[in-house]
């Protein structure tokens, strides 16, 4: 059974900010109303006091996040090359907001939305409109996402109509941290990514469309793996993205990834529908950045797992009108 809460945060540009809670035997999620930000999850056998995300310190920092801290992504994930993309032999320009890059859908992204928010059966949904031209897209999209819980797994399950032939490509942008309360970074954190390809970028992070096997180099997580790459010899590919981020062509759909934080035996498994995966490790966390009860950024201090569709294969992100995007990631905690 979930029970639910809701509290006024205040308001801020004008925008009257509200935290959901959502909690079973299992979990509880905290999120706002603003780009669907998650604030806490936490585990009942913690008693449900160690948050396992990055969460802000003070609530007027999420209309500034250029981390995209926790929050939903779209009308598109990850970076499109010169922000241009070609359907039906028509070519859009895109917002470049990541040098010659179009990255997470543009400035005005769902990242900042005013998320409508009803209770559904176990959790909460989200509507939003993103109207026609918006960051130069077509269409008036329509988005729906649901947060659920189903005993200790944490559901994300999108969709998306429009009314004109459009791309979309969502994902959640959350930031994992399993020490608990950010004790530590992520360097004693243990991953598995079942994936046996990365996508190669050029010197602006842009994606050149090549695959590059994994194996034998530092970015092969087939087998659990530390994070900390300082024990690893460095590639260029490596240094470019100054640190993991990169995109890995996904082997699997269930349990695609395995983070493991080895003090606590706290783990996180990842599911998904889509065949992709951005796996960022925080290397723009900077001091400057204030989380929770007053601890500043460092670099890899948290993880985030952002599973959406191939960025560069924009068939298979097209959205006509009748039609409708449907991706759903499973996010499932033990220790």
């Amino acid at each position: 059974m979930v029970t639910y809460k809701k509290l006024e945060k205040g308001t801020f540009n004008g925008v009257n900010v509200i935290e959901y809670s959502m909690k079973n035997e299992a979990l509880e999620v905290r999120f706002l109303n603003i780009g669907g930000v998650l604030t806490k999850i936490a585990m009942a056998e913690d008693q449900y006091e160690q948050n396992l995300v990055l969460n802000y310190d003070h609530i007027e920092s999420y209309f500034n996040n250029g981390c995209y801290l926790n929050a939903i992504i779209g009308r598109t994930s990850n970076r499109i090359k010169n922000g241009q993309f070609t359907i039906n032999d028509q070519t859009y320009q895109l917002d470049l907001n990541n040098g010659p890059n179009n990255l997470h859908g543009g400035a005005q992204c769902l990242t900042y939305a005013d998320f409508e928010v009803t209770e559904v059966d176990s959790g909460y949904e989200l509507t939003t409109v993103l109207p026609h031209q918006t960051e130069g897209f077509p269409g008036n999209l329509n988005v729906k996402v649901r947060y659920t819980l189903e005993q200790n797994n944490f559901i994300v399950s999108y969709q998306a109509t429009t009314d004109q032939d459009t791309i979309v490509n969502l994902t959640q942008h959350a930031y994992f941290n399993l020490s608990g309360n950010l004790s530590t970074n992520i360097y004693n954190h243990e991953l598995q990514i079942k994936a046996d390809y990365i996508a190669e970028i050029d010197d602006n992070l842009s994606f050149t469309e090549k695959l590059i096997p994994v194996s034998n180099t530092l970015f092969d997580f087939n087998t659990p793996t530390i994070v900390n790459p300082e024990t690893k010899e460095v590639l260029p590919l490596f240094e470019k993205a100054s640190g993991y981020d990169h995109l890995y062509l996904l082997s699997d759909t269930k349990d695609v990834v395995t983070f493991k934080d080895l003090t606590s035996n706290r783990t996180l498994k990842v599911s998904t529908t889509s065949p992709s995966m951005q796996f960022y490790a925080g290397n723009f966390l900077t001091e400057d950045l204030v989380f929770e009860n007053g601890r500043h950024g460092e670099r890899h201090l948290g993880a985030c797992f952002e599973t959406h569709l191939v960025p560069f294969d924009f068939e298979s992100q097209l959205l006509k009108p009748g039609e409708a995007y449907s991706q759903s990631t499973t996010f499932t905690f033990t220790k």
